[in-house]
C-alpha cells in the first residue's frame, strides 16, 4: 500500500474560497505512486480541452505514443453528462490505482522499461468507458551519445506569444500541423474599456512589458479560466486597454527560431516552473526550488546557500562551464559562485573552445546578456536581436567538431505576462517549504503549480526530426537530463520527478549530422513601442 494524495486545486484571483483536498489511500499492483504535498485550494476542472463527446476519457499527459523517464506522470478527466463515481488505473491489464474521482492525477514510479498499455476506466450510471494509450518508459538507453548538454534560457515570452502560430508555418512547409498553438478567435476583456481583444500580430519587435509577478499569474489565471491576462497589472499611457498581451510574433519576426523548431525538436507542453517572474524561476532553473521565495528577493552576503545543480556536478564529477557576454551574471547570488568562479568565462571563450570536443565541458550553461540587450526581454530592445545571437552560438555549434555529441536546449525563464491558453500544469512541490506572502493581498497560491507555457527548443543530431511533444513538464526537466545522464544527484523532489526528455531523441542513428539549411534571423524589424497596440484601440 502507498499513500496517495489528490493534487493541489487550483488558487486564483482574490475571489477565491478555500476546500480542502482528500487524501486517498490505493491498492498497488506492481506501480508506486509518488504522494504530492499540497496545500487546500480550490478545485478546478477540467486540467485540459477535453472531447466534446460524451462518456469520452481525455488523457492530458503524457502525449500519445510518448516514451518516457520515471516517475510517469499521468493526468486523464472525464466528459460525462452522467456523474463519474470511480476512476481506475491499469498498466497492462493490471490494477493499479482506484479511487472515487472524475479526475486522475498520478505519478508511477515503478514501471519496468519498456513498452506498455495503460487502460484508464471511468464507471457511472451507465457503466464503465475506457481509454487507453501505449506509452514506452525509456532505460536511458543511448544517452550516451550525447557528451555535451548545452543550455541557454531567454527571458519573458509565452508559447502563444512566440510560437502561437508554428503549426500554421509547419503546415505551409508540408507538415502536420500537429502544434497546440494561437486561437485567434480567443479573446481577453479590456480591463478600461471592456472591449473585446482578440490574438493579433505585433508591428513592433520591441514593447513596454507586461507583469509577470506572482500576484498577477495568479489573478491572470482566474481559477484556470485564463481570462485575465489584460487585468494584470499592466497598464501604460500608450497601451491603457493591455492590448499588448493578445499579441504575437510569427516566422516573420523569428524565421530562425521557426525553421529550427519545424527541423528539429520542440513542445507544446513545457512550462517555467512557478508562476511568477524571471528570479524565482531562474532559482529552479539552478536549484529546482525558489525555497519560498515569490520575488526578486535580494541574497545574504556570500549568496543563496542553497545546492545547485553546479554543487551537485561537483560533487559527481561533472566537468561543467558557465559563458557570459556582460555582467550580468546570475551565479554570483549563490554560494556556489564562491567555490567555482573559475569555471565562470567569458562567453567569446565559447567559440574556441567548442573546437576541441575532447576538452569541452559536459555540462554548458550559457547565460542571458540582458545588459547588452540579447535577452529577448522585450523591454531591451529588438527581440530580434536576441534571437540573431541565439543563431551565431548555434550555427557555431554546428559547424564544430563538438556538433555530432551535443544537444542544445534553448527555453525561457517565464512567459512574461503574455496571453497562453493552456492552463499551467499540476507539478509536484519541490519541498515543504510554503510561498512567502508578506502582504493581505499576495495571492495564496503553492509550489505545486507551474508557471504558463513557454517556448522551448532542442537542437541535436540526435533528436527526433520535425517533433513535437505533447507531454507536460517544467524545465526542470533540463536538470533531471542532466541528471540522468551524468548520475547526478537530484536537488528536490521536483527534479527528481521531473520527466528526463528523453523522449526528444532518437538514438538508433544521428536524424542531423549535417544540419539543415537555416535561414539568417533579420535585425533589422520596427522598434517601436508606439506601436504596441492592437489595431483598432
Amino acid at each position: 500500500m502507498s499513500s496517495v494524495q489528490v493534487l493541489p486545486t487550483f488558487p486564483g484571483s482574490s475571489r477565491q474560497t478555500k476546500a480542502k483536498s482528500v487524501a486517498m489511500v490505493g491498492s498497488i499492483a506492481a506501480l508506486l505512486f509518488l504522494a504530492i504535498p499540497s496545500m487546500a485550494t480550490i478545485k478546478i476542472a477540467p486540467p485540459c480541452a477535453l472531447s466534446s463527446t460524451n462518456r469520452t476519457i481525455t488523457v492530458c499527459t503524457p502525449g500519445t505514443s510518448a516514451v518516457l523517464s520515471l516517475p510517469v506522470h499521468l493526468v486523464a478527466a472525464t466528459k460525462d453528462s452522467n456523474a463519474v463515481t470511480s476512476m481506475q488505473v491499469l498498466v497492462d491489464g493490471v490494477s493499479a490505482y482506484q479511487a472515487a474521482v472524475s479526475t486522475v492525477d498520478v505519478y508511477l514510479s515503478s514501471v519496468a522499461a519498456g513498452a506498455h498499455t495503460i487502460t484508464i476506466n471511468a464507471t457511472d450510471s451507465l457503466g464503465t468507458f475506457s481509454q487507453t494509450l501505449p506509452v514506452t518508459v525509456s532505460a536511458n538507453a543511448g544517452l550516451t551519445n550525447i557528451r555535451h548538454i548545452i543550455y541557454l534560457v531567454q527571458e519573458n515570452h509565452s508559447f502563444d506569444n512566440y510560437f502561437g502560430m508554428l503549426g500554421v508555418y509547419k503546415a505551409s512547409k508540408g507538415f502536420p500541423n500537429n502544434v497546440d498553438g494561437l486561437n485567434l478567435n480567443a479573446t481577453q476583456t479590456s480591463y478600461t474599456t471592456h472591449q473585446p481583444i482578440h490574438p493579433f500580430h505585433l508591428q513592433t519587435e520591441c514593447l513596454q512589458p507586461p507583469t509577470p509577478f506572482w500576484n498577477q499569474a495568479w489573478i491572470t489565471m482566474d481559477f484556470g479560466k485564463m481570462d485575465m491576462f489584460a487585468n494584470g497589472g499592466s497598464y501604460s499611457p500608450i497601451d491603457p486597454d493591455v492590448t499588448r498581451v493578445m499579441g504575437y510574433y510569427d516566422q516573420t519576426d523569428l524565421p530562425y527560431y521557426y525553421e529550427l523548431a519545424t527541423q528539429f525538436a520542440t513542445s507544446d507542453r513545457f512550462f517555467s516552473p512557478t508562476p511568477s517572474n524571471s528570479n524565482p524561476n531562474r532559482m529552479y532553473l539552478f536549484a529546482a526550488t525558489s525555497f519560498g521565495h515569490i520575488r526578486p528577493d535580494t541574497p545574504p552576503t556570500g549568496g543563496w546557500t542553497q545546492p545547485t545543480i553546479f554543487d551537485h556536478m561537483d560533487q559527481a564529477n561533472v566537468s561543467w562551464r558557465y559563458y557570459h557576454l556582460d555582467n550580468g551574471i546570475y551565479l554570483p547570488q549563490w554560494s556556489t559562485y564562491q567555490r567555482d568562479a573559475a569555471k565562470v568565462v567569458p562567453m567569446s571563450n565559447f567559440y574556441t573552445d567548442i573546437q576541441n570536443e575532447a576538452t569541452l565541458p559536459s555540462v554548458i550553461y550559457i547565460e542571458h546578456a540582458g545588459p547588452s540587450g540579447l535577452d529577448e526581454h522585450p523591454s531591451h530592445g529588438n527581440i530580434q536581436k536576441g534571437a540573431a545571437f541565439v543563431a551565431q552560438i548555434l550555427n557555431a555549434l554546428m559547424k564544430s567538431p563538438s556538433w555530432a555529441s551535443s544537444v542544445f536546449i534553448l527555453t525561457y525563464d517565464e512567459a512574461g505576462g503574455f496571453y497562453d491558453q493552456v492552463t499551467p500544469q499540476q507539478v509536484v512541490a519541490p519541498d515543504g517549504i510554503p510561498p512567502m506572502l508578506r502582504v493581505p493581498q499576495d495571492q495564496q497560491g503553492d509550489f505545486a503549480r507551474s508557471g504558463f507555457r513557454v517556448p522551448v527548443l532542442v537542437v541535436s543530431p540526435w533528436v527526433k526530426a520535425h517533433f513535437v511533444s505533447h507531454t507536460w513538464r517544467d524545465y526542470t526537466s533540463i536538470l533531471r537530463l542532466i541528471e540522468s545522464r551524468f548520475n547526478v544527484a537530484p536537488l528536490t523532489a521536483r527534479d527528481a520527478a521531473a520527466d528526463n526528455m528523453i523522449e526528444f531523441f532518437d538514438f538508433t542513428k544521428p536524424t542531423w549530422a549535417t544540419p539543415p539549411p537555416l535561414p539568417v534571423q533579420p535585425t533589422n524589424g520596427t522598434c517601436n513601442v508606439n506601436l504596441e497596440k492592437a489595431p483598432g484601440f
